[in-house]
């Protein structure tokens, strides 16, 4: 990667606008979707400790070069090395998945979220370094403040995206989805390598990255247009704004990483090719609001019916059989389940026997009717098929 002219102001700006968005905001955002699917253990995702170093991130790039804009880095550096173990235990976690044939499917997408959170590690570095004014590995200036926002957005973002698309369909996620996780994470693992070794291993990762991007934003729009939704209940219009942000991401994609495209083509060739202060502004900002951020809040809010049913049917359920339950409620995204109670909670009982011992209630106290049959069925074998 070569530096080519400098940063203009206006450039600049976007990057410190860039960066305050992604640490403040995109990050503890994707930190609570992490955390709620179930596929990493971050600590207390939702402690106002995380945007507030994100914040103190964005104060850094604000202020001159030296000791106070360390200082000023230094919490956001330490959230990231507690992410990088984060990333490592999500890692080692996913090892059973790739030993286990009925659950291999969803490896790419666990992968993917679980190298998101170490990629802010790298962002974390790089921005200290920077505000201390030193180099990284051969690289210094433009290129390593472009790293900072870069790993918030493709590094985090994207991946995060990839994999919680892929992981919200459960047990077998579509090949686009495979596909769109698998290429993310392979992508902007192969572009970062590439920044090592030479402008054509930058361009394969390029590519690779670009391929992963359209198949996880695809993917991500046609589960959103099929996700269930009930005519005139609450649901329906989040599943429409799910839809429309979903649309929004994957048709942002396309232009985005086009111009990704042009740009790592044209440091190989000698095809002409925008500045990176002109990529900041159209690539970057594309991918920053209209692919990542509205990727993340599409799923939050696709997802938020679905954990509210979940919530109040277990509430229903725990009604019918004299006392309160929690069956269901948090559970992750990818929970194995086809109804609105999920399957870990179904023993093919209407009542479980360890909720409710033989003889403990009389007849009439539980009717026949308490539970629907459509949400937990008395014959699993006919269910699902």
């Amino acid at each position: 990667m070569s530096a080519g002219d400098g940063l203009t102001p206006a450039a600049l700006a976007g990057v410190q606008a860039a960066v305050a968005l992604g640490a403040a905001v995109v990050l503890p955002l994707g930190l609570r979707l992490l955390a709620d699917a179930g596929l990493a253990r971050v600590p207390a995702p939702r402690s106002p400790a995380w945007p507030v170093a994100g914040a103190l991130g964005a104060l850094a790039l604000l202020l001159p070069r030296g000791p106070g804009a360390v200082a000023a880095a230094v919490p956001f550096a330490v959230a990231g090395v507690v992410l990088l173990g984060v990333a490592a235990r999500a890692l080692l976690d996913a090892v059973p998945a790739a030993r286990s044939a009925p659950r291999r499917a969803v490896l790419p997408g666990r992968l993917a979220a679980a190298v998101a959170p170490g990629t802010v590690a790298v962002g974390a570095l790089a921005l200290v370094a920077d505000r201390a004014g030193w180099g990284v590995l051969g690289f210094d200036g433009d290129l390593l403040l472009l790293t900072v926002p870069h790993m918030l957005f493709a590094g985090f973002g994207a991946c995060l995206a990839a994999g919680l698309a892929a992981a919200a369909e459960g047990l077998r996620p579509s090949r686009l989805a495979r596909a769109g996780a698998a290429g993310v994470c392979g992508g902007v693992l192969a572009v970062l390598g590439g920044y090592l070794v030479s402008d054509v291993a930058e361009l394969v990762g390029t590519v690779v990255l670009t391929g992963g991007l359209w198949c996880a934003t695809a993917g991500a729009w046609r589960a959103a247009r099929v996700a269930p939704s009930g005519p005139g209940t609450s649901a329906a219009p989040r599943a429409g704004g799910a839809t429309a942000l979903a649309a929004l991401a994957a048709g942002a994609s396309v232009v985005a990483m086009l111009l990704a495209l042009w740009w790592a083509v044209g440091e190989v060739t000698d095809v002409p090719h925008p500045d990176l202060s002109w990529m900041v502004a159209t690539h970057g900002a594309l991918n920053a609001v209209a692919v990542v951020l509205a990727s993340l809040v599409g799923l939050r809010v696709r997802d938020a019916p679905a954990r509210a049913s979940l919530a109040a049917d277990a509430g229903r359920a725990g009604r019918a059989v004299g006392g309160p339950s929690t069956a269901g409620a948090g559970a992750p995204l990818d929970a194995p389940a086809t109804d609105a109670v999920p399957a870990h909670a179904v023993t093919g009982h209407a009542v479980p026997t360890h909720a409710v011992p033989t003889g403990a209630v009389p007849t009439h106290a539980v009717p026949t009717h308490a539970v629907p049959t459509y949400d937990v069925p008395t014959d699993p074998t006919t269910h699902g098929g």
